[in-house]
């Protein structure tokens, strides 16, 4: 699910238009940190805390000779940091890329300051190559492990994946990308600089704090979804622990990195927000400036008990919602999806079963069964015209890495939420006001469920509160067009 090629003119357009953006903030930022960086790593280089301890070589460094050629794309490095910040859209995803790299830079000079490393010299005569005199003189090899060179070379390679998209780039220019970052991490072997430990090392460090920045820092929903980024990180990690684990690394370590990076899809499954598997919607934007609209969503309906009186509550505060039901229940109770509809508000899909416990790694057949029994029960409500919702909330907010493609072929829009107001955990009706009260803002979607899961002195009643609430401030209770 990759957004299709733009024009090349879009492309030049929106490059330029991207690197003007807060351009002396971003030339700044960029000079200043790596200045910084540079102090910081040299000072650590050249005073020791404990004794330094020599990286040994593998079968790697074996089978890559010094090639002198490799001091460009060693050197090219600087240009593709630059690359990140020059590129990001808008302050937020400027902002989050700074806080990625300097966690990355601070994880690897702690590293270097409670484990210094350095590489043994080569046997070669550096006069015969004049083009790596500076090099040699300025970073004698020290500090070897992690490399932060092929550290950076990860980071910047997954945060441009990520980026590109939205420049309408095709599959060429992110090949491109790629390469460009795997030839830097080869050039840290090719000048030998560091050795096949020290980058394989700087590799996983530089795909961690990326794939972790990318859980904390969801892509815009307005972003082109891709999964390139993440599934990149997944296998990079993978094929470090292997070579790794057969270059000298303990059994045991090796193979915590190789099923650690599985831990990098759970999060991005587990997550609510994540949006790197499946795209997202969290917020909406109002129907114009300044208006205090929000989105109520009404989870796991519909119930007998809970139902009918919701919809005279919304009736009476002039309030729309959207029901995401359960194809179970709906075929128990046709009548009520029929009525939600008659009301005027939007039903969503919210599997057929709920499966919560299990839905995460559900196969792709019990995905598209759970999507498709659902979207027949509440075609067979007896609601004219038929339903055919345009919306899906997974269950408890959890996805399935088949969910994405099987969504898209079915053209359903995830739907999460930007308020979560804890009412199935709620024993009073004012605490689910009080907890959408700390949130509350224009374009918000609300969270709220109905049935026998919620307290019986909550059911109905929170989200009278809620409906109090928004009164209370000013806000009206929509449903964003689709």
């Amino acid at each position: 699910m990759s957004a299709p090629p733009r024009p090349p003119v879009f492309f030049l357009r929106e490059l330029l238009r991207r690197a003007a953006t807060d351009a002396p903030l971003k030339a700044f930022g960029t000079a200043a940190g790596m200045a910084g960086f540079f102090l910081l790593y040299f000072a650590i280089q050249n005073h020791p805390f404990f004794p330094v301890i020599l990286v040994p070589g593998t079968w790697l460094d074996r089978l890559i000779p010094f090639q002198p050629w490799t001091l460009a794309p060693y050197a090219s490095l600087w240009l593709y940091v630059s690359l990140v910040p020059a590129l990001t859209p808008d302050r937020r995803q400027l902002l989050g890329f700074a806080g990625g790299a300097f966690t990355l830079a601070a994880l690897g000079l702690a590293s270097f300051v409670l484990w210094p490393t350095a590489v043994a010299a080569p046997d070669i005569d550096w006069a015969r190559h004049a083009g790596f005199a500076f090099l040699k003189q300025a970073d004698a090899t020290g500090n070897a492990c992690p490399s932060l060179h092929a550290a950076f070379a990860a980071f910047c390679a997954l945060w441009l994946a990520r980026l590109l998209p939205g420049l309408g780039a095709g599959r060429g220019v992110q090949t491109l990308n790629l390469l460009w970052a795997a030839l830097i991490v080869y050039s840290t072997l090719g000048t030998k600089q560091h050795v096949a430990l020290d980058a394989l090392a700087g590799v996983t460090l530089g795909a961690w704090v990326a794939s972790l920045n990318f859980a904390a820092l969801p892509s815009p929903p307005a972003a082109p979804f891709t999964r390139l980024p993440l599934l990149s990180a997944i296998i990079v990690l993978k094929l470090c622990a292997i070579l790794l684990g057969t270059s000298g690394l303990p059994l045991a370590p090796a193979l915590a990195l190789f099923l650690g990076a599985g831990f990098l899809l759970l999060i991005h499954l587990l997550h609510p927000d994540a949006r790197e598997l499946v795209p997202v919607r969290t917020c909406f934007a109002p129907s114009s400036p300044g208006a205090r609209e929000v989105w109520l969503t009404i989870d796991d309906g519909p119930d007998p008990e809970d139902t009918p009186r919701l919809l005279d509550l919304l009736d009476r505060h002039e309030a729309r919602a959207t029901f995401f039901l359960i194809g179970e229940r709906a075929a128990r109770h046709p009548a009520l999806v029929a009525e939600i509809a008659r009301r005027g508000h939007e039903i969503g899909h919210h599997t057929h079963t709920h499966p919560a416990r299990s839905f995460w790694f559900a196969p792709p057949a019990r995905v598209r069964r759970e999507l498709d029994d659902c979207l027949a029960s509440l075609a067979a409500a007896g609601a004219e015209p038929a339903i055919r919702p345009a919306r899906f909330r997974p269950p408890v907010g959890i996805k399935n890495v088949f969910l994405a493609p099987a969504l898209a072929a079915r053209g359903l829009e995830c739907v999460g939420w930007s308020i979560r107001s804890h009412d199935t955990f709620a024993r009073d009706p004012d605490e689910v006001a009080a907890r959408v009260a700390r949130r509350l803002r224009p374009g918000a979607i609300i969270l709220l469920h109905e049935g026998p899961p919620l307290r019986a002195a909550v059911r109905v009643a929170a989200l009278a509160a809620v409906l109090d609430l928004l009164r209370e401030r000013g806000y009206r209770a929509v449903v964003p067009a689709r």
